[in-house]
């Protein structure tokens, strides 16, 4: 069913393994759908650590959808997700998801709750790229790119202080991000739990990308104040998880640091998917511009903006579980994959 309809279909048996039968946080699920005998669609539930304000929670993530081209109207999509939320683990306090267009009308269908848009913010560090998809510069590119590109980045470097605070690219997840994370964790939010044994799980033991950490840390390196995490895709850096515990300087030296590596690594773009809140803002005043907009429909898109996302969340028991708080933090890190 994978290999048939879903878009990605690298590492799919590595995905399985990793995903929902080797995940520390608890097994995951998949339901069939069958019609005469034969299977013609399925969906998942991959296992979260969450916390809900004050409440360590058990989370599941709805993924992998697919239904066979010949089945692929409302009945069956409907059908799966049914069975999802009414023989998920009993354990499973909040469902979310963060689907495509299609799959966000289904989910609306069965009662999942709209939680929070998700935007995507992209920031341009070389233009020869974008010079060489206009037809009428295409030929001077040769010429001018690499003067264009350095003055591009000119322009944005300029005005930016140094820093006390140190970056370095880090081999792997140390007692240092729990102590970041127990600091962080007093405030109030519905946030995936990032100690070191999720991110260990969710970036090191992932089969499908190679991610790369960035940390912030005090002069003597005791400390971490803050991680950005990434990985390399069609030149353009895309972060999948960022999270630190001061105000807009350490955000600052964190976005700062990672422009400047992906500069020298010869990358034309970084990329970073989030709720809206604090990091949101301070990509905007970083010189982020947000890539996605909310979709007035299909005849009306001037500025030719994606679709943002949506975040939608289900509470099965909603009497007993414990509520989602007002706000969620959210990166591409609490996707599925």
């Amino acid at each position: 069913m994978w290999q048939q309809n879903l878009a990605d279909t690298v590492h799919l048996e590595d995905k399985y393994d990793w995903h929902f039968l080797n995940n520390p946080f608890g097994l995951g699920q998949s339901w069939i759908l069958e019609s005469n005998g034969e299977p013609v669609g399925t969906t998942s539930l991959g296992m979260r650590p969450l916390k809900l304000n004050d409440t360590v929670a058990t989370g599941g993530v709805a993924c992998d959808l697919a239904v066979n081209k010949e089945h692929r109207f409302l009945q069956p999509a409907l059908l799966l997700q049914r069975a999802l939320l009414t023989s998920a683990h009993g354990g499973v306090q909040v469902v979310y998801g963060v689907p495509n267009s299609a799959g966000s009308a289904v989910m609306k269908y069965v009662g999942y709750h709209e939680f929070c848009r998700v935007h995507r913010y992209a920031k341009v560090l070389r233009i020869s790229q974008y010079l060489e998809k206009s037809g009428k510069l295409r030929a001077i590119v040769p010429f001018i790119g690499r003067i264009a590109d350095q003055g591009f980045a000119a322009i944005q470097m300029f005005g930016r202080q140094r820093s006390r605070r140190l970056t370095q690219v880090l081999p792997s997840f140390d007692e240092r991000f729990d102590e970041l994370w127990n600091q962080i964790a007093s405030e109030q939010w519905a946030v995936t739990i990032r100690d070191r044994r999720f991110l260990k799980w969710r970036y090191q033991e992932c089969p499908l990308r190679q991610y790369k950490i960035l940390g912030l840390l005090t002069e003597d390196k005791s400390r971490l104040l803050g991680y950005l995490i990434y990985y390399v895709e069609d030149h353009s850096a895309v972060c999948a998880d960022f999270l630190a515990s001061g105000g807009p300087e350490d955000l600052d030296c964190l976005l700062s640091s990672w422009t400047a590596i992906a500069w020298g690594c010869g990358l034309s773009a970084l990329s970073l998917s989030c709720s809206d809140g604090t990091l949101a803002a301070n990509l905007l005043r970083h010189g982020f511009y947000r890539r996605s907009a909310v979709s007035p429909g299909k005849h009306n898109n001037k500025n030719h903006h994606e679709p943002c996302k949506t975040l939608f969340t289900y509470e099965p028991h909603s009497s007993t579980a414990a509520a989602v708080a007002d706000s969620w933090y959210y990166t591409e890190g609490d996707s599925p994959y």
